[in-house]
């Protein structure tokens, strides 16, 4: 019986010697690309891993000023490259007014959208076939604050993370007539 102790508390002893965990930064809700990523966003985990140094560890500072550069699902371990200090050099955050209608009524933070305009006449009237002006857009924000743009209930800013090139040609759409949300499936490439 000695002996089978004795086994038990070696055997215990040897798998929390062997155990190398570190402790490191985990986001805890959907990050996505563009966005800020705050000391209240993320939360120490103890894990394995072969290499630190991709991940940034518990023990760094993590001050306010970092934007993901990449989409993060809650849970995934921060890492260097998908976090920089300061705003991402090529992800710009651009607010939308969208009219309820012409978005998924459940838009949410790090869903994927493709953007459509629909010109619009002199009166009013469509003016055209709806166009594509960009595929895959990540949503940063959603804001349902009535009264935002012009006091009006209809529309809902939508904060996008765009690379900065494409700014100027969503900007253009937006002045052009309607824009219209389209949910990306989750499946798709």
């Amino acid at each position: 019986m000695a002996l089978v102790i004795a086994s038990a508390v070696g055997t215990a002893w040897a798998v929390s010697a062997a155990d190398d965990r570190v402790s490191v930064w985990a986001v805890d809700r959907d990050v996505a690309a563009g966005s800020p990523i705050t000391v209240d966003d993320l939360e120490a985990v103890n894990v394995q891993v072969p290499d630190l140094a991709p991940y940034w560890s518990a023990s760094d500072a993590v001050g306010a000023d970092l934007t993901a550069t990449r989409d993060f699902a809650a849970g995934e371990l921060l890492t260097h490259d998908g976090a920089a200090a300061g705003q991402a050099d090529n992800v710009r955050i651009v607010t939308l007014p969208v009219l309820r209608n012409q978005m998924p009524a459940d838009l949410d933070v790090g869903r994927r959208v493709d953007v459509y305009v629909v010109e619009r006449g002199v009166s009013g009237e469509p003016d055209g076939a709806p166009e594509l002006v960009l595929r895959n857009a990540i949503v940063a924000g959603v804001d349902d604050d009535s009264g935002t743009f012009g006091g009006t209930s209809l529309e809902i800013g939508v904060a996008l993370s765009l690379p900065d090139e494409q700014v100027a040609k969503v900007l253009d759409a937006q002045a052009r007539g309607t824009l219209t949300l389209v949910d990306v499936p989750v499946t798709a490439p």
